[in-house]
């Protein structure tokens, strides 16, 4: 039986991409990174935790405090928002950081009263300040709603007093020949900055801590030459190509993130925070500041 003949049949060509077509394939390619981009800012980047590393340079430094470690939190917001298993995870992580001193700069909880205290209070023992000798200011959210409630500050810093934690308020201690200040919150209207700094030798290394960095801008620092250490910002939270940071709660925003130099040889510090007002963070991880003291 005889085969049949072969047939070759034409070639079909690909017919040429039209407008729609393009606009098509933008469009599902743009959804899909828009999707890809959303996941990422809401699962991984608000708990991918980045440790920062700094030289802290001081005039005078005693020689016993060269090279020590101090290590900086800030903005745990503990409450109903943001995941407590992860924040006791880095709590528990900054042991492994060898620190000499911790400094906490504020916004502990997120709160309505005083029911978030308790949480944020079992939530702070697993951090090294049994240890580690641990000074603090109190943020806005601290003041709880409106920013406003004494009380509820009153409360958690009676607390946090309790915990070991040497709070500050308006006043300074010293940390083995470093002066440490802290100045309340500014938000909250219990910043005094002539009453914080009026306690410290200004002509001595000294520190402050202020949680909202708009302090610096504050009349009364006058020959004050050290560094301050704030949070606040969350460094924005999200951060755009080009645009940067859209929503940022300060006045000048040159104090979104990390190191600015001031006037009268200062200088400031803005950590990024490690808590979240939303589930959401994108170019702007969380962060824990590690500072070598160091001589100027």
């Amino acid at each position: 039986m005889r085969k049949p003949p072969s047939v070759d049949m034409p070639s079909r060509e690909s017919s040429p991409l039209t407008r729609r077509d393009w606009l098509r394939r933008c469009a599902a390619g743009g959804a899909t990174l828009a999707l890809g981009t959303g996941l990422y800012a809401w699962r991984v980047e608000p708990h991918w935790v980045e440790v920062t590393h700094h030289a802290m340079p001081f005039v005078g430094l005693p020689a016993a405090l060269v090279g020590k470690r101090l290590v900086q939190i800030s903005d745990l917001h503990v409450g109903p928002v943001v995941d407590n298993d992860y924040l006791r995870g880095v709590l528990r992580r900054l042991a492994d950081l060898e620190p000499d001193y911790l400094a906490i700069t504020g916004d502990f909880m997120t709160t309505r009263g005083d029911e978030e205290i308790d949480l944020t209070i079992e939530t702070l023992r697993e951090a090294p300040i049994a240890d580690t000798p641990t000074v603090a200011v109190l943020g806005n959210h601290d003041y709880a709603d409106n920013f406003r409630n004494a009380a509820v500050a009153d409360r958690f810093a009676d607390r946090l007093r309790d915990l070991g934690i040497r709070l500050l308020r308006n006043e300074s201690i010293e940390l083995d020949g470093l002066q440490v200040a802290g100045c309340d919150d500014l938000w909250a209207r219990r910043a005094d900055l002539f009453a914080t700094l009026n306690q410290v030798e200004l002509s001595r290394p000294t520190l402050c801590l202020s949680h909202n960095p708009d302090t610096v801008d504050l009349a009364g620092w006058t020959t004050f030459s050290g560094w301050v250490l704030s949070g606040h910002t969350h460094g924005g939270q999200c951060r755009f190509p080009l645009l940067g940071a859209p929503v940022l709660p300060i006045r000048n925003h040159r104090y979104a993130r990390g190191h600015v130099r001031l006037s009268g040889g200062r200088n400031l510090y803005v950590n990024r925070g490690l808590g979240y007002s939303r589930r959401v963070r994108l170019g702007v991880r969380p962060e824990v500041t590690v500072f070598t003291l160091t001589t100027a």
